[in-house]
C-alpha cells in the first residue's frame, strides 16, 4: 500500500513539472498601452473587438493582458520573463471604417513588428479573424501566406482553380493542408501534373502552384463502327474539339456509346479508347469499337400467369418475337418515331436494355389490376442457334379489391370529396387511380389556397378478406398568399401585358387552377416561344412568389413583291404585321401596293385591352383592289368595331362598316348578277358577333375550342345601297390523340339571305378555296356558276369541313407536318344543295413557328377533279393562327 502511494505521488509530481512540456505551454503576451483616435467611434467597439480576440486566440493556447504600463515598465517585465510579448494598439476610426494598427514587441527581436487590419465596424468577427492570424505566426513563429498565385494554367481558368484551394491568404502557412490543395487540384481532372513552390514575400510566403494542363482535343476519331454512323456517335460521346477531357468524361463517353449499342440491339460491344500526340498541347481521341452481333428472339414466354394471356402480356413489351412481319414492323416504327421519338426496340432483336425496362410495365400492369403482391422474376435467357428464348417467370400473388376509403381532412365536406375521387368500395384496387386520386385531391386543395398541402395514401391490405383499406391523409397547412409577382426575359413586351393575363394578384390567396389559366392565357398571346411560371417560397412560411419567366418571339411579318402593269407600270407591294406594337399587344397591319400613277393601301389597328379596360377597340381604313376571274372590284372605306370580354374565355363585340365598290374590267359576256352589282356601290354595315375561345395556344394549339357567330347587316335604312343579312359561323376543336399527335376539325358555314330589295353585290356572296377552306383548290374556285356564261357567282349558302392530323418532326425548331381532308360546296336557292356535289381534297403541310413568324405551306390533291379544275394546288401563308 506504501509503496502504491508513493509511485502515485511521483507520477503526480511529474505530471505538474512538466505539464507545459506534455501539453504544450501556454504563450501570454501583455497590451500595455490602447488609444482611440476619430471623434466618432465608440469605446465599446474596443471592447468589443478584444472581447471577441480573447475568446478565439485562446483556442489557439494563447492569451493576453490589457494593462496599462509605461514604454519602459512593460519593456521591464518582458526582460524579466512575465509575458513572451508586449503590444501598443491604436483604433482608427474612418465613417463606417476601422483600422487596428498594432505594435508588437518580442524579446528576441531589435525592433518592433508593425502591422494593422482595416475593415467595416460591422465585421469584427473578420477582424478579429486576421488579428488571430497574425498574432499566432508571431508568436509561434510561423509564417502567414501572404499571396496564392496559378502559373502554367492555359485554358482553364484561374477562378475556377483557386475554388479548389482552401488555403487562403492571411492564413498560416500548413504543409498538410497545401498537400490537401494538391490533391483536390489533381480531382479536377484537367492537369498531368502540379507543383507547389514557396517563396519569401514582404509579409510571410508567397505559395505558387504550378500546373502543366493535359492535352485538349484536336480530332475525335471512331475506328470499327460499320451499324452506327460516326455523326451519331459524336453526339452521343459530347466531347468537342479543343476540349480538355477528364478520365471521368471518358468513363462518361464510353459508357454512352456502349447503352447506345444495346439500345440498338448490338450486345457484347466494346470500346477501348487510346490517344495520339498531334502536338505538344493536343492529342488525337480514338475510340476504337468491336460491334456487338444483334440476337433475334426465338420465342418469348410467361411463366406462372393465370390471370393474364401471354398475348396480353407481350403487348406490353417493347421487343418482341421475330417473324415475317418484323420487317413492316420495322418500317412502322419509323413512322412511329416520326410522332414519338421515344427510343423504341428494333422488332425481334434480343435487348436486354429493353428487356429489363419492360419487367416494371409489366409488375405495373399487375398492380393496376389490383396483384399488389406480384413478384416479376430475373428473366431466364437460353440462347440456342435459331434465336434467344426468353422465360420471365410470375408470382402473381391474389387481386385486392378496394375495402374502406378514409380522407382525413378538416376543409371540405366528405361527399364533395368522394364525389370526386374515382378509387372507391368494392371496385378492384389501381394504383395508377390512387395517384390519379391523390393529385385530384391535391389540386382541388391547391385552388382554394393550400399550396404546400400534403397527401400521404396509407395502404392497408386485409390478406384474410383480399381487401386494400385507403386512407388519404392530408396535411393542408396554412393559406398562402402571392406575396410577389415577378417578370423576367420581356424586353419589349411590357409588364403590364403579360400581369392583365396572370388570373392572380399579389396579396391574393394562392389558386392552382388560376395558376394555370393564367399560363394558358399568355401562351394564347402568341408573344412568347417558351414560357413558365415558377413557384417559389417567400420570407413567411404562408407567402409564395410567382417569377412569370418568358422568351419573345419575333411578332412581326413583313413582306414585299413587285409587278408590273398597263396602267401603274411598275408597282412595288408590301405587307407589314406586328401583333405586339410597341410592346402594348396591340394589332397593326399596313398593306400597300404602290404604283406609278396610283397607290392602294389598307391599315388595320386593334387593341384587345383599350385603355387597359376589358373593352377592345378596332378600326380599318382601305383603299383597294381585288382581282377576281370575271371582274375587278375596287373599293375605298372604313370600319370600326368595339368588343367587350364577358370572360376571360367569351366576347362579343359590335361593329359598322362602310365601302364605296366598283366594279370593272369586266369581260363583254358578263353574267347577269355580276352586270347588276355593277350599280350597287355603297355598302353600309351593322356587325355583330360572339367568340368563344378556350385553346391553350395561340400558334400550333394542343387541346381546347374556338366558336365564332357573326353577324353581319346591310340595308337602305342605314344610308346604303346594298341589302342583305349575312350569319357565318366557325367551330373547332384541337384534341391530343397520341402522345404528340393532335387531331383538329374545323367546322364553317354560312347563311345570305338578300330580303324584298335583291340587293346582294357579287363580291359578299360566298366563295370556298384555299388555306382556309378547302384546301387543293384557290379561292374562289368553288362556287356557283351562271348558266348561261358560266361565270362564278358565288352563293348564299356554304358549308366546309377540315380534318387534320398535326404532328410534330422536328420538335426543337417547331416544325410540325399535317395530313389533311378537306371537303365542302357553296350553293344558292336555285342550285340547292347536294352532298353529290361535295368538292373534297386530301393532302400534306408543313408548319412551321420560325423566327420570322408563322409559316404554313400545304399541298391539296382534287380528289373529284371537274372540267376547268386544277388537279392540285399549293396554298401559303405566312402570319395568322394555325
Amino acid at each position: 500500500m506504501k509503496k502504491s502511494l508513493f509511485y502515485l505521488l511521483i507520477v503526480w509530481a511529474f505530471v505538474n513539472l512538466n505539464f507545459s512540456f506534455v501539453f504544450g505551454k501556454e504563450i501570454k503576451f501583455l497590451i500595455y498601452s490602447t488609444q482611440i483616435l476619430g471623434n466618432s467611434f465608440q469605446k465599446d467597439i474596443l471592447n468589443f473587438y478584444l472581447e471577441n480576440l480573447r475568446k478565439s486566440i485562446i483556442e489557439e493556447g494563447i492569451s493576453f493582458e490589457t494593462k496599462f504600463f509605461s514604454p519602459t515598465e512593460a519593456r521591464a517585465l518582458l526582460k524579466a520573463g512575465a509575458y513572451e510579448a508586449i503590444a501598443e494598439l491604436k483604433t482608427i476610426n474612418i465613417d463606417d471604417k476601422i483600422s487596428l494598427e498594432w505594435k508588437l514587441i518580442l524579446p528576441e527581436r531589435e525592433n518592433p513588428y508593425y502591422f494593422s487590419v482595416y475593415g467595416d465596424k460591422d465585421k469584427i468577427d473578420q477582424l478579429v479573424k486576421e488579428t488571430v492570424n497574425i498574432l499566432k505566426s508571431l508568436l509561434e513563429k510561423k509564417e502567414l501566406v501572404e499571396k496564392i498565385r496559378i502559373k502554367g494554367n492555359l485554358r482553364i481558368g484561374e477562378d475556377l482553380i483557386l475554388s479548389h484551394i482552401s488555403t487562403k491568404p492571411g492564413d498560416i502557412l500548413d504543409y498538410k493542408k497545401l498537400d490537401q490543395d494538391l490533391r483536390s487540384i489533381y480531382k479536377m481532372g484537367y492537369f498531368e501534373n502540379i507543383e507547389i513552390k514557396i517563396d519569401k514575400g514582404t509579409k510571410g510566403a508567397i505559395v505558387t502552384f504550378e500546373v502543366k494542363e493535359n492535352s485538349s482535343v484536336k480530332e475525335v476519331v471512331f475506328k470499327g463502327n460499320k451499324e452506327v454512323k460516326t455523326e451519331d456517335l459524336k453526339k452521343i460521346v459530347n466531347i468537342e474539339e479543343g476540349k480538355i477531357v477528364t478520365s471521368k468524361d471518358l468513363d462518361k463517353a464510353l459508357e454512352n456509346i456502349k447503352a447506345y449499342y444495346e439500345q440498338l440491339g448490338y450486345s457484347g460491344t466494346k470500346v477501348v479508347i487510346t490517344s495520339e500526340k498531334v502536338s505538344s498541347a493536343q492529342i488525337r481521341l480514338i475510340f476504337n469499337i468491336k460491334e456487338g452481333k444483334k440476337k433475334y428472339i426465338k420465342r418469348i414466354e410467361f411463366v406462372g400467369n393465370k390471370a393474364f394471356s401471354d398475348k396480353e402480356l407481350k403487348s406490353l413489351l417493347s421487343i418482341s418475337e421475330k417473324s415475317i412481319f418484323s420487317p413492316v414492323k420495322k418500317i412502322v416504327k419509323y413512322l412511329r418515331a416520326i410522332v414519338n421519338p421515344e427510343p423504341i426496340a428494333e422488332p425481334g432483336v434480343y435487348n436486354v436494355a429493353f428487356l429489363y425496362r419492360d419487367l416494371g410495365k409489366i409488375e405495373t400492369f399487375y398492380k393496376n389490376h389490383g396483384y399488389i403482391d406480384v413478384k416479376i422474376g430475373d428473366p431466364i435467357i437460353k440462347e440456342e442457334p435459331d434465336g434467344v428464348i426468353i422465360k420471365i417467370p410470375i408470382d402473381e400473388g391474389p387481386q385486392y379489391k378496394v375495402g374502406e376509403i378514409k380522407i382525413e381532412q378538416d376543409l371540405f365536406p366528405e361527399d364533395k370529396l368522394y364525389n370526386k375521387i374515382r378509387t372507391s368500395s368494392g371496385k378492384v384496387f389501381s394504383l395508377k387511380t390512387l395517384l390519379e386520386d391523390k393529385n385530384i385531391l391535391n389540386h382541388l386543395f391547391a385552388d382554394y389556397g393550400y399550396a404546400y398541402v400534403k397527401i400521404d395514401t396509407d395502404i392497408q391490405k386485409d390478406v384474410e378478406h383480399k381487401l386494400v383499406n385507403v386512407t388519404f391523409k392530408i396535411d393542408k397547412g396554412p393559406v398562402v398568399y402571392i406575396n410577389r409577382i415577378e417578370i423576367e426575359g420581356n424586353t419589349k413586351t411590357r409588364d403590364k401585358v403579360i400581369r392583365r393575363q396572370i388570373r392572380l394578384a399579389e396579396g391574393w390567396p394562392y389558386s392552382a387552377s388560376r395558376l394555370e389559366d393564367s399560363e394558358i392565357r399568355l401562351r394564347r398571346l402568341g408573344f412568347f416561344k417558351d414560357l413558365k411560371i415558377e413557384k417559389e417560397k417567400g420570407a413567411k412560411e404562408n407567402e409564395l412568389n410567382l417569377k412569370v419567366k418568358v422568351k419573345e418571339m419575333l411578332t412581326g411579318t413583313f413582306g414585299i413583291g413587285g409587278g408590273y402593269s398597263s396602267y401603274d407600270k411598275f408597282i412595288i407591294m408590301f405587307d407589314i404585321t406586328e401583333r405586339n406594337f410597341l410592346g402594348k399587344g396591340q394589332r397593326v397591319n399596313l398593306s400597300g401596293r404602290l404604283g406609278t400613277r396610283s397607290s392602294r393601301y389598307s391599315i388595320n389597328f386593334y387593341d384587345p385591352y383599350f385603355r387597359d379596360t376589358r373593352y377592345s377597340l378596332g378600326w380599318s381604313l382601305y383603299n383597294f383592289e381585288l382581282e377576281y376571274d370575271d371582274f375587278t372590284k375596287d373599293t375605298k372605306g372604313g370600319s370600326i368595331r368595339i368588343g367587350y370580354d364577358f370572360t376571360s374565355l367569351l366576347s362579343g363585340y359590335i361593329g359598322f362598316r362602310y365601302d364605296d365598290t366598283k366594279l370593272k374590267d369586266l369581260s363583254d359576256n358578263v353574267a347577269e348578277i355580276i352586270l347588276k352589282s355593277k350599280d350597287i356601290n355603297i355598302t353600309t354595315a351593322f356587325q355583330s358577333g360572339i367568340a368563344y375561345d378556350s385553346r391553350n395556344r395561340y400558334f400550333m394549339p394542343t387541346k381546347g375550342w374556338y366558336h365564332r357567330l357573326d353577324l353581319e347587316y346591310a340595308g337602305k335604312i342605314l344610308g346604303g345601297e346594298s341589302n342583305y343579312l349575312k350569319i357565318e359561323g366557325e367551330h373547332s376543336v384541337y384534341m391530343p390523340i397520341y402522345k404528340k399527335l393532335i387531331g383538329h376539325i374545323r367546322l364553317g358555314y354560312g347563311y345570305l339571305t338578300e330580303g324584298g330589295a335583291h340587293k346582294i353585290p357579287v363580291f359578299e356572296r360566298f366563295y370556298l378555296g384555299g388555306i382556309n377552306s378547302v384546301r387543293g383548290y384557290q379561292y374562289g374556285d368553288i362556287s356557283p356558276k351562271d348558266p348561261v356564261t358560266d361565270d362564278k357567282i358565288g352563293g348564299t349558302r356554304k358549308f366546309f369541313v377540315q380534318t387534320e392530323a398535326i404532328f410534330p418532326l422536328i420538335g426543337s425548331i417547331n416544325l410540325n407536318g399535317v395530313i389533311f381532308f378537306d371537303m365542302g360546296n357553296v350553293w344558292d336557292k336555285k342550285t340547292g344543295f347536294k352532298s353529290a356535289d361535295l368538292r373534297k381534297s386530301i393532302g400534306i403541310g408543313l408548319r412551321w413557328l420560325s423566327p420570322f413568324g408563322p409559316l404554313r405551306i400545304e399541298w391539296g390533291y382534287n380528289i373529284d377533279k371537274k372540267p376547268g379544275d386544277d388537279l392540285s394546288n399549293f396554298n401559303f401563308q405566312i402570319g395568322g393562327q394555325f
